[in-house]
């Protein structure tokens, strides 16, 4: 089976899948529990992966690493008007899903970043972009920085740089202590060369940054990964945050599945916690009943909160677990004989799920904040697994949502630069374009809105997509983008 390619090898792949779907228990230890029982045991450590590749002018800070330059293809093509049909055969990734919806997708690179076609000059100053990931420690996501990376190859190489300048990524990385912010916030700070900077997947570190920084360059993050991102000054999550992207659940269950009744099972632990109660409200504000049960996370025997939260007859069921909770939930579901629609988070994904399943994931409905980076059928992704593949970006890695996240970011700071003009590039300017962003995100929503919920200002998006697993690698659009319910 190559389902791990989806979200990226190994045990980190959990870390991965954890954050861009916004419940971020391994990562979110100060995060309130918003009073649910609580055991503080949190999920393991994913394992170290790859070492991820940078630019060789970047600079770093102590705790960053550098490696080559990863090698381009000056005459690469884009793949701007490449489509795929509902039958499209499986990709590099593994996966296939029937395409769904008519909104609008990014698949003109060129186009979407107003470069312009042929190579950057590279006589002429580069110009930077801040690049903070977490990198170098045990639950390392190398593949942000390769996306991250690839993109900068690609508007170097096709889209002509800024203005024919190429650009460069100042990278400071983030291994796994509090203290590491501060030193990336002071680095970037200082660096006059960078007036914009963009988070890969930084899930510790995030409010000493923030504090060092002081607002005084704008942030641009995929998805948020840590609560201190959803009300730091100047800093913009594109794709949404945890709160506001679990809400259409709400939406879904009711417009598409005409449920009236819904169970919740969660580990009781920091960032499952804050998941469920979202989920929760967001059922809620759609007219659902409710029942959601927390259990300890050392626990594997699910039956009981199952039976609990009224899994048995309920009208939906939805997962909000662990790793470890998926597979064990799914068992507990099997043993009550429960048909009933079960809508998870994209966490239920990972490969250590099919493993402890025997082979294959869950058949259930799973709710993304972006579309499925390695669904071939796809126009955006197809053009994204193309176009990145030409520049370095593994097959394998791609399909990793943080890689996709960050080769869309380099692209949309790129769309800034060009509208600012490469003379014109400032902090101020910088913030001026991504406030005034509208989208449509590259493989994701069709709408921005960044500041529109006072209680969290850097949430730009609140829109989710859902897809129903159908087994051996097959997924089916079962949605367009939806909002909370109203």
């Amino acid at each position: 089976m190559r389902l791990a390619a989806i979200f990226g090898a190994r045990g980190r792949s959990a870390l991965a899948i954890f954050v861009i779907g916004t419940l971020v228990a391994a990562a979110c230890g100060d995060d309130d529990d918003s009073g649910a029982s609580s055991t503080p045991t949190v999920a393991g450590p994913a394992s170290t992966g790859a070492t991820a590749t940078t630019g060789a002018t970047a600079t770093t800070a102590a705790t960053a690493t550098t490696g080559a330059t990863p090698t381009t293809g000056a005459t690469a093509t884009t793949g701007a008007t490449a489509t795929t049909g509902a039958t499209a055969t499986t990709g590099a990734t593994g996966t296939t899903a029937t395409a769904g919806g008519d909104e609008d997708v990014v698949t003109d690179y060129l186009s979407f970043t107003g470069g312009t076609a042929g190579a950057a000059d590279e006589g002429m100053a580069p110009i930077a972009i801040g690049w903070v990931n977490g990198q170098g420690g045990t639950a390392e996501i190398p593949e942000a920085t390769a996306g991250a990376q690839a993109a900068v190859d690609y508007i170097n190489a096709e889209l002509g740089g800024i203005g024919g300048h190429p650009i460069e990524l100042h990278t400071c990385f983030i291994a796994e202590a509090e203290e590491e912010g501060q030193t990336c916030g002071q680095q970037l700070a200082n660096d006059d060369a960078v007036s914009i900077i963009a988070f890969g997947a930084v899930v510790t570190g995030n409010q000493s940054f923030y504090g060092t920084l002081g607002g005084s360059k704008p942030v641009i993050i995929g998805v948020s990964a840590n609560p201190a991102d959803n009300t730091a000054e100047n800093v913009y999550a594109l794709y949404g945050t945890q709160t506001s992207v679990l809400a259409p659940w709400g939406t879904y269950a009711r417009d598409v599945l005409k449920a009236s009744t819904a169970a919740i099972v969660f580990p009781s632990q920091a960032g499952a916690n804050t998941a469920a109660d979202a989920t929760k409200a967001g059922l809620e504000a759609a007219g659902i009943e409710v029942t959601s049960v927390g259990y300890d996370p050392q626990t594997t025997d699910l039956l009981g909160p199952l039976t609990a939260a009224g899994g048995q007859d309920a009208d939906v069921i939805v997962p909000m677990t662990d790793v470890p909770g998926c597979s064990n939930l799914a068992n507990a579901i099997k043993q009550v004989g429960a048909k009933q629609p079960v809508v998870s988070s994209p966490l239920c994904l990972a490969p250590p799920v099919a493993q402890a399943l025997g082979g294959d994931l869950p058949q259930w409905t799973y709710g993304i904040a972006q579309s499925l980076p390695g669904d071939t059928t796809a126009p955006d992704s197809a053009v994204y697994l193309e176009t990145s593949a030409k520049y370095g970006l593994d097959p394998a890695m791609a399909g990793n949502p943080f890689a996709a996240l960050s080769w869309a970011q380099i692209l949309t700071i790129a769309k800034f630069m060009n509208a600012a003009g490469p003379d014109n590039i400032t902090s101020d300017t910088m913030t001026e374009q991504v406030q005034a962003f509208e989208g449509p995100l590259i493989m994701g929503a069709p709408s921005v809105d960044c500041g529109y919920d006072p209680a969290q200002p850097a949430s730009c998006n609140n829109q989710t997509k859902f897809y129903d697993y159908k087994g051996a690698g097959q997924f089916e659009a079962v949605s367009d983008w939806l909002r909370p319910p109203e």
